[in-house]
């Protein structure tokens, strides 16, 4: 049968989960059909199965050359799990048919969750079959992972809900914290499919990585992976307070984690807007570029690389826009990620740039070691800052599509100051 919403909190085993076992022996991690994705755990293997032997194994056999184990009694729990890790493991039938691809999986996972059910009504009871229960309720939600990763929206429903269910029984326990992780992984995987279309589901991923580590913070080695994705996602579409929640998060709950030394970076720029920024750099024609030496000036800062397909595809729009504002007062600051200063004096010839670029003379402090990009955590480009002329910065995302509008904002603010100064200077007329 397929959960629809018969999910945990509902269904006649909602008793088994509600007063079951879920404590704190720890329960496999899982590998996806669709591959490992950015928030896998590092085993990728089959790691949910029992190892062999645990299961059914005659306690009282000789200790030989050769450990014989016994096939578990039919119609216990080991035997289902045993099947369900065979069923598991049994590849699919070679076809070019994709629906008759999607068919097998989905019979599949609907018979993995049958099973898992019986193994989750067999152990709820009983503390000895914590184990078998945590392996139970990760195979459940496994299936209906992949289900919903298939669009069944009844068990996008039931994902949701055995994780709600688990986590009111027993919040410490490992099957609430498994069963969390898989609705985490669900949105982190939607956002990697549809991000570019809704933004929603990196909010719902944000959100759900955040929840995670507040629910589960003894699960830091699944909990700071999963914010720190959310923070590299939404910081990449211009969510920033949600990447700095995420980012503030590993910083609080997991100080010694690596990742919390690295989230210090990006926090730092996602925190410039309405700051002054310490921004400057040897050029690559000898000199020295700062945004200090522009005060009084709008100042764009455009993080940039003949090697970004993004940038290149960008590039004739940018420098004919940031060329004509350049006439308007506007002064621009590039800050180049390549290592080859011939690719720079070439594209800048070809492209008509003006910019005044901060490139290192030591190669050791070029592309991505560039001490402007680490000090700022710079993690994808092109990326464009605004600083205002009283040398506070506007923006550290300005999208391309408003990059012309938002330039003859500040250079005509820009333009009414400058003449209200002058005026100012006049001497009144007797």
């Amino acid at each position: 049968m397929r959960l629809s919403r018969q999910g945990l909190a509902a269904w006649s085993l909602s008793a088994a989960l509600l007063s079951g076992c879920g404590g704190e022996n720890a329960a496999p991690t899982t590998s996806s059909e669709n591959g490992a994705g950015p928030n896998a755990t590092a085993n990728s293997k089959e790691s949910s199965q029992l190892p062999t032997a645990s299961i059914g194994a005659d306690a009282t056999a000789p200790v030989d050359d050769e450990i014989v184990i016994e096939k578990p009694k039919d119609g216990t729990p080991e035997a289902i799990i045993l099947q369900m890790t065979q069923l598991w493991l049994q590849p699919f039938p070679e076809t070019d048919d994709v629906e008759k691809q999607r068919e097998a999986r989905r019979e599949r996972n609907t018979k993995i969750i049958e099973m898992a059910e019986q193994v989750i009504a067999m152990t709820h009871k009983d503390k000895e079959k914590e184990q078998l229960f945590n392996i139970g309720v990760h195979r459940l939600m496994e299936a209906t992972f992949q289900l919903a990763m298939q669009g069944d929206q009844d068990s996008v429903n039931s994902l949701y809900e055995n994780a709600e269910a688990l986590y009111s029984k027993n919040p410490k326990s490992k099957a609430a914290a498994d069963a969390a992780w898989f609705v985490a992984k669900f949105a982190d995987e939607n956002a990697l499919r549809y991000s570019s279309q809704d933004v929603r589901w990196v909010k719902e991923f944000s959100r759900q990585a955040r929840s995670f580590a507040e629910k589960f913070p003894q699960e830091q080695n699944r909990a700071v992976p999963l914010l720190n994705d959310a923070a590299a996602s939404c910081d990449v579409w211009g969510l920033h307070e949600d990447a700095i929640q995420c980012y503030a998060a590993i910083r609080q709950k997991f100080p010694e984690s690596e990742q919390a030394e690295a989230a210090v970076a990006p926090l730092r720029r996602l925190n410039l807007p309405g700051s002054t920024v310490d921004l400057g750099g040897p050029t690559i024609d000898g000199g020295f570029v700062s945004v200090e030496e522009y005060k009084g000036s709008p100042v764009l800062i455009v993080f940039w690389s003949t090697e970004a397909k993004n940038f290149v595809d960008q590039s004739k729009e940018i420098v004919a826009v940031t060329n004509k504002y350049e006439t308007k007062g506007l002064h621009v600051i590039g800050v180049s990620v390549d290592t080859d200063e011939l690719a720079i004096d070439k594209f800048a010839e070809s492209s008509g740039m003006s910019w005044r670029n901060i490139y290192h003379p030591d190669p050791t402090k070029r592309g991505w070691n560039n001490p402007v990009v680490t000090y700022y955590g710079v993690q994808n480009i092109p990326q464009l800052w605004l600083v205002g002329t009283d040398g506070k910065v506007l923006s550290t995302g300005v999208q391309i599509k408003d990059l012309e509008p938002t330039l003859a904002k500040v250079t005509g603010s820009a333009k009414a100051k400058i003449a209200a100064t002058l005026s100012e200077d006049k001497p009144a007329k007797k």
